[in-house]
Order: structure tokens, then sequence, then C-alpha cells
């Protein structure tokens, strides 16, 4: 009998991807009431589209990641494919205990002005094109691990496809 077994869990530890990593669809991100203690601790908790997979609270590293791909606002991280894994340096105090980390999966990862630059120009677009379709979707500048995606959008409907999920970004 493994640990997870003999303690099951509602919420997804290092136990569930430690095999390997799972790929996962944002549903939302709540505020639950976490554990028993006295005053409970009150912890964001991300939930799955895919059935089956338990809820997984969020710690500021963890929030620090997603933040980085997807933006500060967790209510547009909606429909973002996320990577959780085991990583087995994660500390506790001055304790190595291993834990669950997230990454962006391949694919979904920031786009560099440069690359959309030159899909734009591969697409008979200009910089200033580019550009102008950004500030026109209310861009001030471009971050690319921000604003990768509405490149992706203007990109793609410059080409004639419809955008994916992951393609796009509520505004």
């Amino acid at each position: 009998m493994k640990k997870g077994q003999a303690y099951p869990s509602s919420y997804l530890s290092q136990e569930d991807v430690r095999a390997a990593p799972i790929r996962a669809t944002i549903e939302d991100v709540r505020i639950e009431t976490i554990g028993k203690e006295d005053p409970p601790a009150e912890k964001p908790v991300m939930h799955f589209r895919e059935e089956g997979l338990k809820p997984f609270v969020l710690n500021q590293t963890n929030w620090q990641t997603v933040e980085e791909a997807y933006g500060e606002e967790s209510d547009a991280w909606k429909e973002r494919p996320i990577e959780l894994y085991h990583d087995p340096g994660v500390m506790f105090g001055r304790e190595k205990v291993g834990g669950v980390r997230v990454r962006v999966p391949s694919g979904a990862a920031p786009l560099a002005l440069a690359d959309a630059v030159a899909e734009a120009l591969k697409l008979g677009k200009t910089r200033d094109d580019l550009l102008a379709a950004l500030k026109a979707r209310g861009l001030k500048g471009y971050s690319a691990t921000k604003d990768g995606p509405a490149a992706r959008a203007v990109l793609a409907g410059w080409a004639g496809t419809e955008p994916t999920v992951e393609d796009t970004i509520p505004f």
C-alpha cells in the first residue's frame, strides 16, 4: 500500500503525478477552505475540465508560474492548458519533501515579438501592421508571456484560420 492509498486526499498531490506529468485544462480558480486548522485556511484551488482529476491547491510559486504565462487575472486562465509534474526538490522549510509544480505545456509557451513579426511577414504583413493590430486590442506594450496569445489571435485571423482556445485571451 502506498501513502496516497492509506491517506487519500481530496486534492492533487505529488503521489498523483509521480509516475508521469498530467496535462490538464484549467476550469477555474476558487478560494476554498482547506484543512481543519483554527482558523481555517483560505487558499486558491485550481479546478480542471477533465473529469476525475482532483483539484489542485495553488501555492505562491505555482501561482506565479501560471501568472507569468497567462496573466495576472486568474479568471483569464480558464480553458488554458497546464502541466502538473512531480518535483523532488520542493522544500518545506529546510526539509526537501518533494511536491507538485506546474508548467506551461509546449505549444502554449510565450511568443516573442520577433517570432510574431516573423510570422506576420510570412503572411504579407509588416511589423507596423502587427503592432497596430495589437494596439487595436488595447495593448500598450508587448510582453511575450502576457501578450503572446493576443499576437497568436491576430496572426490566426490574418491566416484565415479560427484561433484556438490557446490563441485567445479575454479583454
